[in-house]
């Protein structure tokens, strides 16, 4: 049952990053409202898929797609 939430928590956060661009992991918490530990476990499932990328600015991890979807489709 947890891979299935995952699962969809990482389709959801994907979109989200689709949408509005870099969001640091607080901000992926305030829009989602997931619970951290479900959080991080869905950065791990796209990081681990090479779907996203993280960099630290300002001592805050930040995460955005390796592609957007327009290049995915077109």
């Amino acid at each position: 049952m947890i891979k299935n939430e995952i699962g969809l928590s990482a389709g959801d956060l994907y979109s989200l990053l689709s949408q509005k661009g870099s969001l640091s992991l607080r901000k992926i918490g305030e829009l989602t409202r997931n619970k951290e530990s479900v959080i991080y476990l869905t950065i791990g499932w796209l990081l681990r898929e090479n779907k996203i990328s993280v960099i630290e600015q300002n001592g805050e991890w930040v995460f955005e797609l390796k592609e957007s979807l327009s290049n995915i489709y077109y």
